[in-house]
């Protein structure tokens, strides 16, 4: 057995610690301990010279990991809880890598887990990650390969070379390797879909919209400010305050939480409007929530393709979206949804859990007393929320059974989803049919990409009821109690900062620099089979079919291999310049700059002489320099290496006067 060195263990343990450092936190927090505890064991026992743990520790520990794992996800057969075995599999495996043959199995293994993260996240900070993995990796196998070549000899060279001489060196592999790569990603025959494709039943959990809705659900979203999906419009661009993404809507309410009904959800909608007259037409690129929502404006006139549209007018794709996916909508506000409603959904739409909310009740059928027609029911409690003290909030006090009274009468403090599902409950107690709808509202305008960003803390919960003649109609009960909340988007509601560093300009510069990632996802991540079919368009051939790409792979790689191979005879490995060498040759410019002109078959000494002949004025420090140069290369006790460099700086040779003349 090879046994690896101290230096290339310190680098197995870099890059293990980098490839699983994404992973890491996406574990439930016993995985993780189970995880890190061994890493941090190994880590230990370099510094401290511990001897290796017995093997039936190293059972036991694999028999708790393998526990914590089903205990935690409760099955294997998703993306998270399979990555999160790979993770804790490779750093229990440190606690038996002494040898060169393990430390490559980990590296190995390694590169594994770096490109299972590709199966979370495609954002554009995953090349870096990506490189920094590769980078420490080369550099380990580079020290593993010494370790094996110097594994014969008694006495093993001391090779003490700088981290940026190992860099440099995995570097220039890697640079040889990108354009291949390039080829390869250009010109390799793509799928329709990807090959990685996952079954539905494995999906995990995601942050974003859920399809339930509680008290403090969307609340949660709010400090969330990645990306849900970018919008770019054709002509006309409606105003922030009309720019309601439709998502999952609700029907049923169990006396807390709001859940979908199946009729509105799975049915499919029997009218729509015209695409030719809808107003505002636009295309949708939307992250991965491994969901099977589509978000849009009201109404959408155009269903994308493998997608429906539902009876209460939200999208849905056929499958879970896994990958970004874009998709281009026409919709028309003024459409009229179900003018005339059925009595099974008006029955759905007034449908209330008996026993709750006796206060509330009241309330609803005072306003319905007080009110001639529906429409003055609306806003009669939208008057209500506006002119009593309803504060909007982020710290908003926990509710009870009776959650509707204890908003409506007690804390008066709340985030979307607390006036939306209130104000729902009072309509439905008054007589008027009316649901939830959730989703996103606003965003922020990206002038350099001329598109719209609209993030996770941009969810939104609003209502609708039906009123005679006017079918479904929109009413945000948020609007009656911070206006700026709909005209300046969510976090324009709010005066305080919602952590240290939640600055304006901080904002507008992060959402600015979203150019860069929007740009990756158009060359990058949507590069499909459509778009390699048409990558040779500008130069006249079209439409290229997976024949012809494998030919002009191959012709590109073996062109950019012929070009490549005379740099890669001339790579070598990381080396240390000899700091005696350094300053002899040190030396030997400066007696140049005075016009001695020396040969490479020149002794030290015989160097010395001619130069002192030909610099009769620098002889002394000439013979000086030589002499010490001499007895450090060749005398069974040299003198201090700090002479010598004392002996070159101080040495300033001057021209002969007959080189002068």
């Amino acid at each position: 057995m090879i046994r690896q060195s101290k230096k290339s263990t310190s680098w197995t343990l870099v890059t293990l610690g980098i490839a699983m450092s994404l992973q890491l936190g996406r574990m439930p927090w016993t995985v993780l301990a189970l995880t890190l505890a061994p890493f941090a064991w190994r880590v230990t026992a370099e510094l401290k010279h511990w001897k290796p743990i017995h093997r039936i520790v190293r059972y036991i520990a694999l028999g708790l990991a393998l526990a914590s794992l089903f205990m935690s996800y409760g099955n294997m057969f998703g993306r998270r809880s399979v990555v999160s075995l790979l993770t804790m599999m490779l750093t229990l495996k440190l606690l038996e890598t002494y040898s060169v043959r393990d430390a490559r199995l980990v590296l190995s293994f390694s590169f594994f887990l770096c490109a299972t993260q590709f199966l979370f996240d495609q954002g554009i900070l995953m090349p870096i990650y990506g490189g920094l993995v590769i980078l420490s990796a080369l550099i380990a196998l580079t020290q593993l390969q010494r370790d094996e070549a110097f594994s014969d000899r008694t006495r093993k060279p001391v090779i003490n070379l700088s981290t940026l001489a190992e860099l440099r060196f995995s570097l220039r592999l890697v640079m040889l390797a990108v354009p291949i790569g390039l080829m390869l990603f250009m010109f390799f025959p793509r799928w329709a879909s990807p090959l990685w494709g996952i079954p539905e039943s494995t999906l995990d959990a995601k942050t974003g919209l859920s399809d339930s809705l509680a008290p403090g659900s969307i609340e949660q979203l709010f400090m969330d400010d990645s990306a849900a999906f970018r919008v770019k419009f054709k002509g006309q661009v409606p105003r922030i305050s009309e720019m309601y993404w439709r998502g999952p809507v609700f029907w049923k309410f169990d006396g807390r939480a709001w859940r979908a009904g199946f009729m509105g959800s799975n049915i499919e909608a029997n009218a729509r409007p015209l695409a030719r007259t809808a107003p505002w037409n636009y295309t949708v690129q939307m992250e991965p929530n491994e969901r099977k929502w589509l978000f849009a404006l009201k109404y959408p006139a155009t269903v994308p393709h493998n997608a429906r549209l539902s009876m209460d007018y939200q999208m849905f794709s056929r499958t879970a979206v896994t990958q970004l996916r874009e998709y281009s909508v026409a919709s028309d506000p003024n459409f009229i949804d179900s003018p005339e409603l059925m009595q099974e959904l008006r029955a759905q739409a007034l449908e209330l859990p008996d026993g709750y909310n006796p206060l509330s009740r009241r309330l609803a059928e005072k306003f319905r007393a007080q009110s001639s027609s529906d429409f003055a029911i609306v806003q009669r409690v939208l008057n209500h929320f506006n002119e009593e003290e309803f504060h909007y909030t982020l710290q908003a006090p926990p509710l009870g059974r009776d959650s509707v009274d204890e908003f409506l009468f007690d804390t008066r403090r709340g985030y979307c989803e607390h006036y939306a599902s209130s104000f729902t409950v009072l309509m439905r107690m008054a007589g008027v049919p009316a649901r939830v709808v959730t989703g996103y509202q606003g965003g922020w305008y990206n002038a350099l990409g001329s598109y719209l960003l609209v993030k996770q803390s941009d969810a939104h919960a609003w209502s609708e009821v039906w009123l005679p003649g006017s079918g479904w109609t929109r009413v945000d009960p948020t609007s009656a109690v911070s206006p700026m909340r709909i005209e300046q988007g969510s976090l324009g509601a709010l005066s305080q900062p919602r952590h240290i560093l939640d600055f304006a300009w901080f904002r507008n510069m992060r959402n600015g620099l979203d150019i860069v990632q929007q740009r990756w996802n158009d060359w990058v991540i949507e590069f499909d089979a459509g778009s390699q079919s048409r990558l040779l368009t500008p130069f006249g051939i079209k439409d290229l079919n997976n024949g012809t790409l494998v030919v002009i792979m191959i012709i590109a790689c073996g062109i950019l291999i012929a070009i490549l191979f005379p740099f890669m005879l001339r790579i070598r490995g990381p080396q240390k310049t000899d700091p005696l060498r350094k300053l002899w040759h040190k030396f030997l410019k400066r007696l140049e700059k005075a016009g001695f002109k020396w040969h490479a078959s020149l002794g030290p000494m015989e160097l010395g002489a001619a130069a002192a002949l030909q610099l009769p004025d620098s002889a002394e420090s000439i013979g000086r320099v030589t002499d010490v140069y001499a007895r450090i290369r060749y005398a069974p006790t040299p003198p201090l290496f700090e002479e010598l460099k004392d002996a070159i700086g101080q040495f300033r040779p001057t021209r002969s006067q007959s080189q002068r003349s």
